[in-house]
């Protein structure tokens, strides 16, 4: 029997509101289709220009949005529970909403749903209170020497640790782990973390001597793009890092993305299949960022995500100062 997997209450209502959208979502791509289809065999009957069908069938397909619009603003109503006090923190359950937010990440944002990350530090998978006080009870002796681990696409700051190994721990830094949605654009982290980096260290219980951050895939973009807002707005911790590692980081694009976008538009091509080329721009901003390595607002501000074109980025040399190491294996 497989096991079920741990939920908090809230988790519920936002698988339901999901399951929901997916519904209304498959029966517009469903309508648009049978559409398609009975436009091109003569079917009598003026279709409309909107894109809906007529007649019968599209008293079906409006009853169906008609339930789900029912259905979404109940959930939308229902109250949302908090989690219980001292409940344990599942591997599975941070996996699977970590995946989730890294494919749907913006719309679960949109859309307001319980199952969207926020973007914090934490230590053993709970968030960290930063205030100095705080940061001395939860880390036992800070040192001087600070370790932040940022983890990548559709990844979690718990998945650093690998059948009872804390790569974290082991390194000989007091760590911090970066807990964000890793669907959405990476100049948005960028902004977040920079601002964060510089309270945390503000806040720091002890002399702080040194920062060291260590990337994987994405976690490598949003530091790169982290530094770059911290030093714009003139914070005081780009000066103290000292090492960033970058672990998968795909700075110059990632080729998967790449195929994912030449999809889009071959589908779009067909009448047929062009309603369906809507399932592959569900992807996140996240996920499309990796399309070249977006890391700056402007590298995709003003423009298609979607849209096939070539890498049009603002250069954004290694920080000064900085001692940096790529590992592309991982």
């Amino acid at each position: 029997m497989t096991k079920r997997l741990p939920l908090h209450p809230a988790d519920l209502i936002g698988f339901s509101r999901l399951a929901n959208d997916a519904t209304a979502g498959v029966t517009d791509v469903v309508e648009a289709v049978h559409r398609k289809v009975a436009s091109t065999t003569g079917r009598p009957g003026r279709q409309p220009a909107t894109g809906m069908t007529a007649g019968i069938t599209a008293l079906v397909y409006k009853s169906i949005r008609g339930v789900t619009g029912l259905i979404d603003s109940g959930l939308k109503l229902a109250p949302l529970p908090p989690p219980a006090k001292g409940s344990r923190v599942s591997l599975r359950r941070e996996a699977v909403v970590a995946a989730l937010n890294g494919v749907l990440g913006d719309y679960l944002i949109r859309t307001n749903n319980p199952l969207a990350i926020s973007m914090s530090l934490r230590s053993q998978g709970r968030t960290i209170e930063i205030e100095r006080q705080a940061l001395q009870a939860t880390l036992g002796r800070p040192t001087g020497k600070v370790l932040l681990l940022a983890h990548g696409l559709c990844l979690g700051d718990l998945q650093w640790k690998r059948k009872g190994h804390d790569h974290g721990a082991a390194l000989g830094y007091t760590t911090v782990y970066l807990h964000y949605n890793s669907g959405l654009h990476v100049s948005e982290h960028g902004r977040l973390l920079a601002e964060l980096v510089e309270t945390l260290l503000e806040q720091w219980p002890a002399e702080v001597e040194e920062l060291s951050i260590i990337g994987h895939s994405m976690g490598g973009l949003v530091s790169r793009s982290a530094h770059y807002y911290g030093e714009a707005a003139g914070y005081r911790w780009p000066r103290h890092l000292r090492r960033l590692l970058f672990l998968g980081t795909p700075h110059h694009g990632a080729p998967l993305e790449r195929l994912g976008n030449w999809v889009d538009t071959s589908l779009e091509i067909s009448l047929y299949t062009a309603p369906f080329a809507r399932l592959g721009k569900i992807r996140s901003a996240g996920i499309t960022d990796m399309r070249h390595g977006n890391l700056l607002d402007e590298d995709w501000k003003g423009g298609d995500r979607f849209a096939s074109a070539g890498d049009v980025r603002s250069p954004l040399p290694s920080p000064a100062g900085v001692e940096v190491l790529r590992h592309r294996r991982h």
